[in-house]
């Protein structure tokens, strides 16, 4: 077993606390946790989440989680992933092959592009030709006896869309409202839609470990990378649910189409954070 996982286990015991305990309180899973303690950081979700999973096993325990990753920098893996360059050149490399195929393909049908483009032109001047002459033929001069009925008559057509403007007003306004309680990290979503919520989370500028739950049940759980996102409609029947995020730093949720503000959640000095966002029927 490694040191700072013995470490962990010894401090755990001493709590009193058994895994099952553990994972109540962390919310991190079973199978992490064991992991940490025998010191296999290759069975997490990835290096990037090493440091954020032992600095919340060790708050939990009682040990000072900034001396412990000091203590242990050395074995513990950077929490910065790293990118590797091969795949990029071979993307980049990809993309020139293709675009040289591309450019070689095009080649081919340059005299049919030509013909394309000079048929084009041909049926642009005839449809302008048209539109001249049918708005020479529209120039009529009105009569001033009919000046006044024309004049009320675009007024009768003006209310109907004023009207058209104010209901699309109206329409904007609804939609489900999320507003933060005083409690950091909990958020209460109002004027929900009949057909259940819709939850939009996303990577933001780099990866985050996401665990999806509602009420007492997890719906899913997955790794998001930058700019990935992965959609959940809540039933209309669910009063709660939680995101539980290894990164709350790159992490973004979209409610209903609309931003949540993540910014008290993310200005603290732990990144694993457990948000929890109330619906009022």
């Amino acid at each position: 077993m490694d040191e700072i996982g013995q470490k962990l286990r010894n401090a755990r015991i001493k709590k009193g606390y058994t895994i099952d305990d553990l994972q109540q309180i962390t919310k991190i899973q079973k199978r992490y946790l064991i992991a940490i303690e025998e010191g296999q950081f290759d069975h997490l979700p990835g290096d990037f989440y090493v440091r954020a999973f032992i600095k919340q096993y060790s708050d939990a325990v009682g040990i000072s989680s900034d001396d412990l990753l000091e203590e242990y920098k050395a074995e513990i893996p950077n929490s910065q992933p790293t990118q590797e360059a091969k795949p990029e050149e071979t993307k980049t490399r990809t993309i020139k092959e293709e675009s040289n195929s591309f450019l070689s393909n095009l080649g081919n049908y340059i005299p049919q592009i030509v013909v394309g483009i000079i048929i084009l032109v041909i049926i642009g001047v005839i449809a302008f030709g048209m539109v001249h002459r049918n708005q020479s033929a529209s120039s009529v001069t009105i009569p001033k006896e009919n000046t006044t009925q024309t004049t009320k008559k675009s007024s009768k057509k003006k209310t109907p869309k004023k009207a058209k403007t104010e209901e699309k007003t109206e329409t904007k306004a609804t939609g489900a409202t999320v507003k933060e309680s005083d409690t950091t990290g909990t958020y209460t979503i109002t004027n929900a839609p009949s057909d259940g919520v819709k939850v939009v989370v996303e990577g933001n500028d780099g990866q985050a470990w996401i665990q999806f739950s509602e009420g007492s049940n997890t719906t899913w759980q997955q790794a998001l990378s930058a700019n990935e996102k992965k959609s959940t409609t809540v039933p209309s029947d669910t009063t709660t649910f939680t995101v539980q995020t290894g990164n709350v730093k790159n992490t973004k949720i979209t409610i209903d189409g609309k931003s949540v503000d993540l910014s008290k959640s993310q200005s603290g000095s732990t990144i694993v954070k457990t948000l929890t966002f109330n619906i009022e029927k």
